[in-house]
């Protein structure tokens, strides 16, 4: 039987400790194998912790195997220190477009002593095979330790998730590895009695399959009292619909959001007071960065994981989310979601989402249609 636990407490600011601090166990203690997909891993504090602590496992014999996403490399150059952890240089076409890109993000620069690059040893050593992932973005993040314990969610490796909110998950079952893996490569789909399951958009691999935006179409279509969504970015015009439907037949709906948001804060805020003139939505703001994907349906179900309700995430990237019915976990989510939801403040009017830029808006929205 699946295991089950949410790295995150009502009383932590954030689930940023808790699950490095697994993660970190969890390499220590694997034995035989470990994969690690990711999005962003910068060379900072928790960047180079991880890094040094995979490279201990390789010396003690333990396979390693990485799939990174080379797109999130321009996070990890235009913001923070702008530090790579994994070293490789990205192309001029790519250095152009970055600089192209660059005025549309706030500027968060911080001067620290990390190297750029600075994992040339771990991705050396014989027991490491690392992936780029150059021709597909993959939003997803996981740690799969040798085929039994799992911690995902929306995390990357960077130590400015201290102070986000975000959530991540632990799960250990005997069994999980084979099961992850084979909803993972698409051999079978979905099993509908499970409590709790694994969704994917999978761009790799010459693959086009996306599972997250239909499945969460449908639970929109069926959510009966009760809906909060918690995400980073929003704007996806299928999925406004369906949130504007579920208000108009007197669904709750509570959208929290962040005051001001790293990137594409204009465009969600266009795309929230959208909702806010449509429907009886209740949008709520918080000063914390809401990092976290999370919607959770009439206090049973939650759909959780990488995927953001934008378009990138609904059809341009690889994403995991899981879906989870066990009441125990069900229960974590909802007792760290409601504490968030308090610490807000409501959005009264439309006119106070007014201020944004549209012309920034549109080039954010653009951004995320472009396969750039």
């Amino acid at each position: 039987m699946i295991s089950a636990k949410l790295l995150h407490s009502p009383s932590e600011q954030d689930g940023a400790e808790e699950t490095f601090e697994a993660v970190l166990e969890q390499i220590g203690s694997a034995r035989r194998k470990i994969a690690i997909h990711m999005y962003v891993w910068r060379s900072d504090v928790i960047g180079n912790r991880i890094g040094e602590a995979l490279l201990q496992a390789a010396r003690r014999g333990v396979e390693v195997t990485i799939i990174k996403d080379l797109s999130a490399m321009m996070y990890e150059r235009i913001e923070m220190n702008r530090k790579s952890y994994l070293p490789r240089e990205p192309g001029k076409r790519r250095k152009l477009w970055w600089k192209l890109i660059r005025p549309t993000f706030p500027d968060t620069f911080v001067e620290d002593e990390f190297s750029n690059g600075a994992g040339h040893e771990l991705i050396a050593h014989p027991k490491v095979e690392l992936t780029w992932a150059e021709n597909a973005h993959t939003h997803t993040k996981y740690y799969l330790f040798d085929d039994r314990q799992l911690v995902t969610g929306s995390i990357n490796i960077e130590d400015r998730h201290r102070g986000y909110f975000d959530y991540m998950v632990h799960l250990v079952d005997d069994n999980l590895g084979q099961h992850f893996r084979a909803r993972e490569s698409g051999k079978y789909g979905p099993e509908p009695g499970r409590e709790i399951e694994f969704f994917f958009n999978q761009t790799m691999h010459g693959q086009k399959r996306f599972e997250i935006k239909p499945r969460l179409l449908q639970m929109l279509d069926e959510v009966k009292q009760t809906l909060h969504i918690e995400v980073a970015y929003i704007g996806d015009p299928d999925i406004n619909k369906a949130i504007i439907a579920a208000a108009r037949r007197g669904v709750e709906v509570n959208l929290l959001l962040s005051e001001k948001a790293n990137i594409g804060n204009d465009n969600n805020y266009r795309s929230a007071q959208s909702l806010l003139k449509s429907a009886p939505v209740r949008i709520f703001l918080t000063p914390r960065m809401i990092h976290s994907k999370m919607i959770a349906f009439d206090r049973k179900t939650i759909f959780s994981g990488s995927a953001n309700i934008s378009i990138f995430s609904m059809s341009k990237s690889a994403e995991l989310n899981i879906l989870v019915r066990e009441p125990g976990l069900v229960e974590e989510f909802l007792a760290v979601a409601d504490a968030r939801l308090a610490a807000s403040a409501r959005v009264e009017s439309p006119d106070d989402l007014d201020g944004y830029s549209k012309p920034l808006a549109l080039l954010q929205e653009l951004h995320q249609k472009l396969n750039l």
